[in-house]
């Protein structure tokens, strides 16, 4: 079975542009490791836009197995609200194409993040050139590269032959040699490919994706034609000065469809409903982060860059175009959920702890990553849990930044991970640590303590998994595109001014004028001051325009290498933020000062009273498990998700207890002799299971 460019493009995009051509209804899912979201988009007066969202938990694990359920639950979520059917009569598929009465949809589109990733052995000639070039092809999809194997190689054939096969590898990626340049090199890796899949007892081989010489493809075809599969793609390296890579992640892409509907879950069903399959969700990421840093380039030279980071359970994404220039980073190693342990190997337990506002010991935060991979859908209950899991988030972003961003200025990479970040004009959080907090603010608060940009920057979300819907009709339908986002697809947090230097804490920092239009023509103007140190949150309705005029009040406190800027807003979500804390924010290492700011933090940003932080968290690192939400499951298909703004209204009690008092609620709350042989049951079976991922 061969694939080829043009077999695997053209008839796709015809069929597609033949759908779009009768009605232009779209449904886009993307399957989490948690959640699975599917969004609608239609035409609306010839405009396309985003119609309905549906959001369920994902069911590829026990006792479903199976992602096509969950798909069936969030479709029927749409159909909830817009009465418009879309699910076949035995549930188990998508009407397409859409019907005369408005049943169904025209395009479907499937992306996911789920499952590991394609573990991938590259083969290819020179290790600086052909084999660096499919390297930044596989940027865009989830691929772990287990061996490499090249004309540097010390080894043996045999010894080759045996990391082939002890690999276990999901795909073999052969590259090498330019147009018209080298051939016998490459055939000797092809033969040594040959024999490693002749010898290797599996049920099926992995596929096989060609993209180097091109005289050599029927020779590779021939080679693989009665073994397995081939994809085949341009040539990442044709001549020695230019690589071509988007042939190969596209081809890629493909080749982790095939390999995803192997391996069961329900994705063989899912991925026949669409003409191109199931695709990886970062490869859109790193389309539409490559449309929104042309679109601001094309209107001012000088604009800043695009971020987009998708902070998941399991995996996480980074996208961003910046120096004319798209770089993305996925990192199946790190995230908050069911990766949370190896992020916390990744970051370090003193990258957590410096976020955290009361002491905690190393075992108490491994307790927490070990009970975040094993119920990786569950949610704090409680200020401490909730410290626990941004803190996390926080760190886990900051090492994606630190390690994707000399991919972003390669002539001279950046070695201090606290340099200023290049000037992005827009930045864009995914995944649920952040949209999910209930509070718009406390979201834009995590995202500029985990990337703490400078100047003006205006922070979005994507709630609803627009960017992966949008990013696999890109190339069949950049109309749609462009208009679903132009009509507001992304939800604005606020346009956030960020004060560089080290602006004095408790003193004057920085002057707001904002000038306010009403509906009703007359302008209210408003002054305000922010002292240094403070995050400042002011509540400007979302679509409300203003004038903002921001000066900084102190010598070496600027906005972007500027001291002060006027400019046109509009009010977002979070309203508009003023962050003068500094860069880089300066976390107190001291543990009472640390709690004192990072409540004060969270209190500026949800405009409720300050958390006090008990006593004894601040003395002695309790030795509590990880936190277990309480409250039930939302159920499947509902979309009903607990939010955490509820952790930020004030408390039933008047008054905060004194010592005395809480030592009685202490002793009254001690657990009977019964409970306590439940909780060490429990705990065993825990460790069980931590042993099991061990």
């Amino acid at each position: 079975m061969v694939f080829t460019p043009t077999d695997n493009r053209t008839g796709g995009r015809e069929s597609a542009n033949a759908a779009f051509a009768r009605s232009g209804s779209i449904l886009a899912v993307d399957f989490g490791s948690v959640y699975t979201r599917a969004v609608l988009i239609d035409l609306v007066d010839g405009i396309y836009q985003q119609v309905a969202t549906g959001e369920a938990r994902t069911t590829a694990g026990f006792p479903h197995n199976d992602v096509g359920i969950g798909l069936a639950h969030a479709a029927a979520e749409i159909t909830r609200a817009t009465r418009r059917r879309l699910l076949t009569d035995d549930n188990m598929g998508i009407i397409s194409p859409e019907t005369p009465d408005r049943k169904g949809v025209d395009i479907i589109r499937f992306t996911a993040s789920i499952g590991r990733p394609l573990r991938t052995v590259m083969m290819g000639l020179v290790p600086q050139m052909s084999i660096a070039s499919a390297a930044r092809a596989t940027a865009g999809t989830y691929v772990q590269v287990v061996e490499t194997i090249s004309l540097d190689d010390e080894r043996t054939p045999q010894q080759q032959l045996n990391a082939i096969l002890l690999s276990r590898p999901d795909l073999i990626f052969i590259v090498g040699g330019t147009e018209g340049g080298a051939r016998q090199t490459v055939l000797e890796l092809v033969t040594l490919t040959r024999l490693a899949l002749r010898f290797g007892k599996r049920s099926s081989n992995p596929p096989i994706l060609y993209a180097g010489n091109t005289d050599l493809i029927d020779e590779i075809k021939s080679a693989f034609a009665d073994v397995t599969s081939v994809f085949i793609a341009e040539n990442v390296r044709p001549i020695l000065e230019s690589e071509t890579l988007e042939s190969a992640a596209q081809e890629l892409a493909l080749a982790y469809d095939a390999v995803s509907s192997q391996r069961g879950l329900g994705f063989d069903r899912v991925g026949a409903m669409s003409d191109i399959g199931v695709l990886p969700t970062a490869q859109s990421y790193d389309v539409i982060a490559e449309y929104l840093g042309r679109s601001l380039l094309s209107q001012n030279r000088r604009a800043g860059g695009v971020l987009i980071a998708d902070l998941g359970s399991s995996v996480s994404t980074l996208s961003a175009a910046v120096y004319g220039t798209v770089s993305t980073s996925i990192r199946t190693d790190i995230g908050v959920g069911a990766s949370a342990v190896e992020t916390l190997e990744r970051v370090g337990i003193e990258a957590v702890r410096m976020w955290l506002p009361f002491l905690a010991s190393d075992d108490d935060i491994r307790a927490y990553a070990y009970n975040k991979r094993l119920r990786p859908a569950i949610v704090p209950e409680n200020h401490r849990a909730l410290y626990y899991e941004h803190a996390l988030a926080r760190a886990a972003l900051r090492k994606l930044v630190s390690d994707t961003r000399p991919a972003w200025t390669r002539e001279t990479a950046l070695d201090n991970p606290n340099a200023p970040l290049p000037q992005f004009q827009q930045i864009i959080g995914a995944g649920s640590t952040l949209t999910r907090t209930g509070q718009p603010a406390l979201s834009a608060m995590l995202m500029l303590d985990a990337f703490q940009p400078s100047g003006v920057t205006a922070l979005y979300l994507d709630e609803s998994a627009l960017i992966p819907a949008l990013g696999t009709l890109a190339p069949t339908n950049p109309e749609a595109v462009v208009q679903v986002l132009d009509a507001a697809g992304l939800n604005l947090l606020a346009a956030c001014f960020s004060v560089d230097g080290a602006p004095r804490p408790g003193r004057a920092a920085v002057k707001v004028t904002l000038t306010i239009r009403k509906d009703d023509g007359t302008r209210q103007t408003e002054q305000h001051t922010i002292n240094g140190g403070e995050f400042w949150a002011y509540p400007l309705d979302a679509g409300v325009s203003a004038t903002i005029s921001v000066r900084t009040l102190r010598r070496g406190a600027t906005l972007g290498g500027r001291r002060s800027i006027r400019m046109e807003i509009n009010g977002g979500r979070a309203g508009v933020i003023v962050d003068a804390r500094g860069r880089p924010i300066p976390v107190p290492l001291a543990m009472r000062a640390r709690a004192a700011a990072i409540t004060a933090w969270y209190a500026q940003a949800t405009g409720q009273p300050i958390h006090e932080i008990p006593e004894d968290w601040l003395t002695e690192a309790k030795a509590d498990a990880a936190p277990v939400v309480k409250q039930k499951p939302p159920k499947i298909g509902t979309g009903e998700l607990p939010e955490l703004g509820d952790l930020f209204q004030p408390e039933a009690e008047a008054a905060p207890a004194g010592r005395r008092g809480r030592r009685k609620k202490d002793k009254a709350a001690a657990p009977t002799p019964a409970e306590t042989q439940a909780q060490q049951t429990a705990q065993e079976e825990d460790d069980d299971l931590r042993n099991l991922f061990s």
